[in-house]
């Protein structure tokens, strides 16, 4: 078991909700990460990103907030994931919301069926089975996984 979190790497990982849509939550490098997903011997949390990138669009995306550059976000909502950024990163201590922030929505969401296999078997592992992502802005997710964080 690795659960080293990538010193300050920018990274993303995914996770499946309760009705089987998939996340793709980038970490700033400080948010926390699932240490399941840090222990995956077949994919490493460092390589997540780029596989999702290699994905086809199938959607068109929605961005729910304003940031000076929009275009990541959406592009990975146009892939069908609903997109969450550890945004606390650009916030003061009083203004932080200590969880991921919805940045964007898939208006054609992807299911686990839609991943390759290892990307599908990864978001199953970390599946948040109490959090539907078309419903939450704000998902913590160390109330449902074991996390790692920058210490």
């Amino acid at each position: 078991m690795n659960h080293r979190y990538p010193d300050g790497l920018d990274c993303a990982w995914i996770t499946s909700d309760r009705n089987g849509n998939i996340g793709a939550f980038f970490t700033a490098g400080v948010g926390p990460i699932p240490t399941h997903a840090l222990d995956q011997a077949a994919l490493a949390v460092e390589d997540i990103e780029e596989r999702l990138w290699d994905l086809p669009s199938t959607s068109s995306g929605r961005l729910l907030v304003t940031v000076k550059r929009p275009d990541d976000f959406i592009a990975m909502a146009e892939r069908g994931f609903f997109v969450y950024d550890w945004s606390d990163v650009h916030r003061v201590s009083r203004d932080m919301l200590h969880a991921y922030e919805a940045m964007a929505v898939p208006l054609r969401p992807i299911t686990t069926r839609a991943l390759p296999e290892d990307l599908a078997v990864l978001s199953v592992h970390l599946r948040l089975s109490e959090v539907v992502f078309a419903h939450e802005r704000l998902v913590d997710v160390r109330k449902y996984l074991p996390c790692r964080e920058v210490a």
